[in-house]
Formats: C-alpha cells, sequence, structure tokens
C-alpha cells in the first residue's frame, strides 16, 4: 500500500495531478483529533486508536512507500502533518530493540517498508537543513523504513516536479 500524506490545500493538491488510485491521500488539514497519549493502542486495543476518525483506519503503519509533503516549520513538519504521525503509535509496540545503532521501537507489522519520502517546501535557514536532515533520518529509522528521501524545495509548484521525476505518480 502506497499513502501520501499533504497539508496542501485542495487547489494546490488538484493542481499536482495525482491519481487518488494510486495512493492512499492523508490530508492533513481534514478534521482529526490528535494523539492522546492514552496508549489504548498498546494495551486495550492493541494496533488501533482508540479515536474513531479517519486517521484510525488510514493504515498508515502499514504502508510499503509512505510520501509526506509538509511546509517546513523550523526544519521539521507542520503541526498539521505531525498530528498525523503522532497518530501512528499504534504501528509499533511498548517494547524496545536495537536498530540503526539506537534504541527504537518494535514494530508490531512485519512488512518490508520500502521508501520514505519527504517533501518540505518554503523558505529554509542552514540550520533547519541540517535539522531537516536528521529528522526523516530519525523518522525512517523509528518507522522502519528501509530508504529515506527528502527534498527541500523553496516553491511549492516545484513539488509536481518532484514526484513526477522519482515516478511517484
Amino acid at each position: 500500500m502506497k499513502i501520501l500524506v499533504h497539508d496542501l490545500n485542495e487547489q494546490d493538491f488538484s493542481q499536482l495531478g495525482i491519481i487518488k488510485d494510486d495512493y492512499k491521500v492523508i490530508n492533513a488539514n481534514a478534521a482529526s483529533a490528535p494523539c492522546v497519549g492514552c496508549f489504548n493502542c498498546w494495551f486495550v486495543t492493541p494496533g488501533m486508536c482508540k479515536i474513531n476518525d479517519y486517521i484510525q483506519k488510514s493504515g498508515l503503519g502499514n504502508s510499503e512507500e509512505t510520501v509526506l509533503i509538509s511546509e517546513n516549520c523550523y526544519g521539521g513538519y507542520s503541526g498539521q502533518v505531525k498530528k498525523i504521525l503522532d497518530r501512528n503509535v499504534p504501528a509499533s509496540t511498548p517494547f524496545f530493540t536495537y536498530r540503526s545503532w539506537k534504541i527504537r521501537h518494535v514494530k508490531r507489522y512485519r512488512i518490508n517498508r520500502k521508501q520514505l519520502t519527504v517533501i518540505l517546501y518554503g523558505n529554509f535557514l542552514e540550520t533547519e537543513t541540517k535539522a531537516a536532515e536528521l529528522l526523516v533520518e530519525a523518522n525512517r529509522s523509528n518507522m522502519g523504513f528501509n530508504k529515506v528521501t527528502l527534498h527541500m524545495i523553496n516553491n511549492i509548484n516545484e513539488i509536481g516536479q518532484v514526484l513526477n521525476e522519482h515516478n511517484y505518480y
């Protein structure tokens, strides 16, 4: 399964020309609740968030490929995209293991997570560029992806070009 998470407005997203049959699209701007930190997804209903909204059934933790499109916020994701990622906690367990020479949660699902692609758009300071590189590598390791690609672009109109060059649609 391929998942695309974005914080674009509907007009900008539609201009990308993404065929929604190729990806499960999660609009981070849509109404959804943030993670409340209850850990029911680990102990009460393992693998499933107790908050019943569209993110609960998104399959974000089961995707082989994930594309994150987010406005740059200090070298990280926008609040909307971060909220979606925070709701990905059910994809891990409360147990720990070593991956990439760091302590990480044991993955709940034994699937081959091939590619994480992150496209950050907006202006970047030098420190934000380094922060973004460290963040997406940590996300790759935490989420269990084999490979990560980071694209930092200044103009939102370049997103379609990046996706097209890398055969994301």
